[in-house]
């Protein structure tokens, strides 16, 4: 009955806001843009992975190091230079103070205007090139290392987008937890309250006391902060799912994936079989190996800057002091060299360079023994958590059904007086605690499973072949335990 009156008030708010829908464009705008976004999780993470602005920023870095390869190769290529000059210039000429011996120089011997300031225009124009020949290794490994750290920047793509894809899915996971949970206080108040009416009718019939029903008032009464709660929880998740997806926080979505494993159950590798795996897909690990090459080229760079430097040089131009002749190629200039540059002793600046570089080599070898360290801890954690939630689920599926069928005679022997009012009421609360268990035993489950994909290099998303016991190895009688490698 209450729940019909329940349903009868949802009828009138749904045609009130309908109706200021149609009133008010604004509000007709609104609802209109809150189209219901349905998706599964390899949708929700390509979603993601095309709006977040982390992924977009560290995708245009690929950019920036091909230009960065661009400009190491430019120092073997030719450099053209062009140089042009005008200077108006004057001469103070041999007077007095200009000249020491002005007292020895015999004036006759000089015509009188010898003796005073004049002014000239140089016109200069220059055309020079220059040619590396032999750089002893700088352009190599300058091109060397920047060609690495592209791949290191390709790297950090991958490895950013595999953990918007951990995050992407936990957050679907934990709406549908959410989801469930509440879903089960929402069928457990309806029992409830189709209980309170039993009782309330047993009480006017007189076969129950005024203590079940208050209990019964109270019981239901327990349940509505649980529901709340429940429902603050699942807006929560929605917002994180949504803010993920780059969408309004509380934008309706449907995530078209369900609370549960599927048949048969995957046998996933044991930890040491899934480090050999991570070794070679962790895009984490695989940077550390190439920052060791880049810091191994920048000391093939730094090392040059000892070495020498050979370059030819050529120079065409005109030098006139007349801006009429500045065409005039019979006044032209021109140079051709080779030139060989070697720096013998800088004060050890290259030599405490170059041992920087080998001690953060060496930091790098110590951060990925830590790095691996911390890989396996987690992905015992991680598979661990599953194993355990297998076994809850086992469990919790058996007392969900034994649950369900306690709750179902205790209502049936209410009726007839067999049992009383807080028999049903514990055994309501029983069923809601199983189907809660259940339901997190399954999200445990799928979000360790996306974890391990995670930890081993591979999408959240991924298919769970990619960290399972081959079909092929585990062979046709062959039964081993969940986490068990063959």
């Amino acid at each position: 009955m209450k729940a019909t009156r329940r349903r009868s008030r949802y009828r009138y708010t749904s045609l009130i806001l309908v109706c200021l829908a149609l009133t008010s464009p604004s509000v007709a705008g609104e609802v209109a843009s809150q189209d219901v976004l349905t998706f599964t999780l390899i949708e929700a993470v390509e979603l993601a992975l095309a709006v977040n602005p982390q992924v977009l920023s560290v995708r245009e870095k690929t950019e920036e190091f091909s230009q960065l390869v661009r400009e190491a190769r430019a120092e073997a290529l030719p450099e053209l230079t062009a140089f042009l000059s005008w200077r108006k210039t004057r001469d103070p000429g041999l007077r007095n103070s200009n000249s020491p011996f002005f007292k020895t120089i015999d004036p006759n011997d000089f015509p009188p205007g010898a003796f005073d300031a004049f002014f000239f225009t140089n016109y200069v124009w220059n055309i020079e090139a220059r040619q590396p020949i032999y750089t002893f290794g700088r352009v190599s490994n300058a091109m060397a290392a920047a060609r690495e750290e592209r791949g290191g920047v390709n790297l950090d793509v991958q490895g950013l987008e595999n953990q918007i894809a951990l995050n992407t899915v936990r957050a679907a996971y934990a709406f549908l937890l959410a989801q469930d949970n509440l879903r089960v206080l929402e069928t457990e108040r309806d029992a409830r309250e189709r209980q309170l009416d039993q009782v309330q009718t047993r009480f006017e019939l007189e076969d129950a006391t005024k203590l079940d029903l208050l209990r019964a008032h109270v019981a239901l009464a327990n349940l509505q902060p649980e529901i709340l709660m429940a429902d603050n929880n699942l807006q929560v998740a929605l917002a994180s799912v949504n803010t993920t997806l780059g969408r309004p926080i509380d934008a309706p979505i449907e995530v078209l994936a369900e609370l549960g494993i599927e048949n048969p159950v995957p046998r996933i590798m044991r930890t040491e079989a899934l480090l050999e795996i991570a070794g070679q897909h962790r895009p984490e690990l695989r940077r550390y190996a190439v920052d060791r090459r880049v810091l191994d080229a920048r000391v093939g760079v730094t090392k040059s800057d000892l070495l020498p430097q050979i370059s030819a040089n050529a120079g065409f131009g005109v030098n006139t002091f007349g801006a009429s002749n500045v065409s005039d190629l019979a006044l032209h200039t021109w140079n051709v060299g080779v030139s060989f540059d070697w720096k013998i002793f800088d004060g050890h600046r290259v030599h405490s360079q170059v041992g920087a570089l080998r001690s953060q080599i060496t930091q790098k070898e110590y951060d990925e023994h830590a790095f691996r360290n911390e890989l396996s801890v987690n992905l015992k954690r991680a598979g661990g958590t599953w194993i355990r939630s297998l076994e809850s689920l086992e469990v919790t599926r058996l007392t969900v059904e034994q649950a369900r069928e306690a709750e179902r005679v205790s209502e049936e022997s209410l009726k007839w007086g067999a049992a009383t009012s807080l028999d049903v009421l514990q055994s309501t609360a029983s069923l809601r605690q199983a189907e809660l268990n259940q339901t997190t035993a399954a999200h445990d489950a799928l979000v360790a499973l996306a974890e391990m994909k995670f930890l081993v290099g591979y999408r959240a998303d991924a298919p769970n072949s990619v960290i399972e016991v081959p079909r092929s190895v585990l062979g046709g009688d062959h039964t081993n335990e969940e986490g068990e490698e063959p």
